[in-house]
This record gives structure tokens, sequence and C-alpha cells, in this order.
């Protein structure tokens, strides 16, 4: 079976591998999947043991972070290495993880590479946040006896349809796992009819709900704001929303004067074309890296075109819509904003966090809706009505405070594992 699947993934390398360059995804790091570490990482992971936690991209490592250094409060003589896959995701453990973990690649998942990882890295534990599932790396781990986690264990509805056609196979990758900390009955459902041991699975709940930071300290009058302005942000935006927020706020900008918008892109990179795209549209607008005197213009939008400050931006909003949802699809966080008291309109596209919308939804602390004519009409009432905008927030933050509680979950589990 190891031969196959090495057979099969090796080919499924080579032919992405035209993608990595064509997508400029290929990076100097990017060796280091193969096993061939720096001088640098080798020095950091030395001879210790460590316990190994790995999050694929951004989302999982923002998820993590709590996770990670409440790990490094309670075992501080043992050493934490994390891995990535995305170098977004890479950059942000760096920035946020860096001085309480070494941070490198994931290997990819093939027998002689994972085996190498684990010889330099000597996991006491594996901590995988999400279901991430890779069936040479769990093989290798399994041999040697060290013990395999899930924590914030989620399968999206896309994810499911996947792995129920290999399920004949999965299910014994997944007896490899020791312990599933899934987010919700629904999570733990679809994870046990996949074959894990019904045992082996607990719902923890959503680390997402832990990791809220407080506001920052950027101002209105920071970005030429007055008190008198109403901001609505538009967080974590796809390709196909840009233009549609645009085509809504220049709707909305008729009834509400005061009315500004700030759009902050998934992929900061798309900054100077969504800045075209509104140009084009006759409207003025201007990066946020920009000087603020740049253009004073009361219904310039801002694009956000530096990673980090999401939460900030939420922050100034009146009114949130979280992107994902109405183009592309899949959706992203709605607790960011929800933690804030703000409320929340996302698109129909949610399927990736299905469990946390439906949550808000039957709190009324968001509004789903099914196209952009719904977006205009969802904005327009918040705007006109700001005692249902505040009650919507109110019964946002007090979603997120009811769910708070699965750090201390997931940490236990983990910590039972070691005491073995």
């Amino acid at each position: 079976m190891t031969i196959l699947y090495n057979s099969i993934y090796l080919v499924f390398c080579l032919m992405y591998f035209p993608y990595l360059v064509l997508r400029r995804k290929w990076h100097p790091e990017f060796k280091t999947r193969f096993g061939n570490f720096s001088s640098t990482v080798t020095q950091a992971l030395g001879d210790n043991e460590h316990i190994w936690v790995h999050a694929v991209s951004m989302g999982e490592v923002l998820a993590a972070k709590g996770l990670v250094r409440k790990l490094s409060e309670l075992f501080p003589k043992d050493k934490i290495v994390c891995s990535t896959v995305t170098e977004t995701g890479h950059n942000v453990a760096r920035e946020s993880l860096g001085d309480v973990c070494t941070v490198i690649y994931a290997p990819l998942d093939l027998s002689w590479i994972v085996r190498k990882f684990i010889r330099a890295i000597k996991p006491k534990i594996y901590v995988a946040v999400e279901t991430e599932i890779w069936p040479n790396l769990y093989t290798a781990l399994h041999r040697q006896r060290i013990p395999i986690i899930q924590v914030n264990g989620r399968v999206s509805d896309k994810a499911y349809r996947g792995y129920r056609r290999a399920r004949f196979l999965l299910a014994r990758i997944l007896s490899y796992v020791d312990r599933f900390c899934m987010q919700s009955a629904l999570d733990a459902e679809r994870i046990r009819a996949l074959g894990a041991a019904a045992q082996r699975v607990s719902v923890a709940g959503n680390l997402k709900f832990e990791n809220v930071r407080p506001a920052g300290n950027i101002s209105r009058q920071e970005f030429g704001f007055s008190e008198q302005d109403r901001v609505w942000v538009a967080g974590s935006t796809h390709p196909g929303e840009e233009e549609i927020l645009t085509d809504t706020y220049a709707r909305l900008k008729k009834e509400f004067d005061g009315l500004r918008l700030i759009i902050v892109p998934r992929h900061v990179e798309r900054a100077q074309e969504i800045l075209k795209m509104i140009r084009r549209k006759g409207w003025a607008a201007r990066c946020f890296s920009e000087d603020r005197a740049a253009d004073d213009r009361k219904d310039a939008v801002v694009v956000v075109d530096a990673i980090g400050h999401l939460q900030d931006f939420y922050q100034l909003a009146e009114i949130v819509f979280v992107g994902k949802s109405l183009a592309v699809g899949g959706g992203q966080n709605v607790i960011e904003p929800a933690v804030l008291g703000k409320p929340v309109v996302v698109g129909p596209r949610t399927q990736n966090f299905a469990d946390v919308v439906r949550i808000f939804a039957e709190t009324g602390a968001l509004v789903q809706v099914q196209d952009a004519q719904g977006l205009y009409a969802a904005v327009k009432e918040l705007l006109a009505d700001s005692r249902k905008a505040g009650r919507m927030g109110e019964a946002a933050r007090r979603t997120v405070e009811r769910h708070q509680g699965a750090l201390s979950r997931n940490v236990d589990a983990i910590k039972e594992l070691l005491a073995r």
C-alpha cells in the first residue's frame, strides 16, 4: 500500500510543480518540504524532543495561536515545533509564534521524507489542527508509537464527500489517530462515519472562539473619518466580491452620505487590481499603506494592502461583511467581528463555516443573504435601524462568550496523551 501511495503522490507532485512555478508559489524555503533543512532550522531543532503542532495555512495558525502558547506555558521544558504548508501561514506563524516555537514547512507526504522529519524533530506527540490526514506521516508516527491528536477537528461538506469515496482506505489511517477533538457534533458524527473509533472522538468546541484579541489602536481620525461617518468593513474578500461591494456601496452612498467602505482582501497582493477596478468605476480609492492625506475625498474606498490588521478594521466598523461567501465560496471566520459586537452579513456560500454561521444565525447575530440585491437590502436596513444593528452586535458578543472553553478541552486531551 505504501509503495502505491508513494507512486500516486509522487505523480501528483510532479504535475503540481508547474502550477507552483506559474502561480509564483515556489519559494526558496520550499526545499524544506523535501527534508533539506537550513542550518538555522537544524540548530534550532538540535537534539531535543518536540511537541509537533501542524497548521496548514493562516486560518489554522490563527486558530492554534492560543493553544501553542498554552502548551509552551504548561510544558516549559519541552520544545515546540510548528509546521505549515502555505507561505502565508508560515509567515504568520513566524510573526505570531516565533518566540515560543520553531516554525518550519511540513514534509511532503512521501515515506522517506516523513521519516527524515521524524528523525529531526523527534516528536513526543503530533498535534494536527483541524482535519489533516497524511497517510505516510500518520503511518510512520504510529509505527514509532508517537501519539497523534487532531484538535479543532472539522470535516467540511466538500471534504466529507471526497473522504467518503475513499473510506475503505481512510479507516485504516484514522485508526492511527489517538484522539479526535472535533468542533461540533456534526463534525464528530462525520469523522465516526469515515471510520474513526467512537471512543476516540469527542466534541471539544471551536478554538476560533478562543482566539479573540482586544481592539487595536487604529482610530477613525487616522483614516480621515469623522465620528459621524458610517464605516462599513468588508473583510477577507475574494475575486468577484469587490465589484459587488463597490456597486452596492455606490447605491447606498446615495442614501447614506456619510457611509465609508474599507475592503480587506483575503490575499493582500490583490490590492492593486482591486484599486484599478474601483477607479474604473469612477470612484476614488487608496491603499491603507499610502499617505492618509493622499486622497481626502470623503467617498474614497480604502483597500487594505497589509496583513495582520483585519481585527483592527473590524473594530472601526459599524457593519461588517465577511467574504468568500458571495463569490468563490467556502466562507471565512465570522467570529472575529462578532466578538467585537459587530452585526455581521455574509453571502450564501459559507459551507466551510456552516456550523458557526448556523449558531450565529439562530441567535439573531448574523444575516445571511443570497445575492447582491440581498446584500444591499441587509446593509441598508442595518444602516437605517441602528437599534437593530446594536441588538445584533450584542447577540454576537454573547454568542461568542457562550461558546468559549474549547482551549481548555483541547489542552486537557493533549495533556492526557502526553502523560501516558
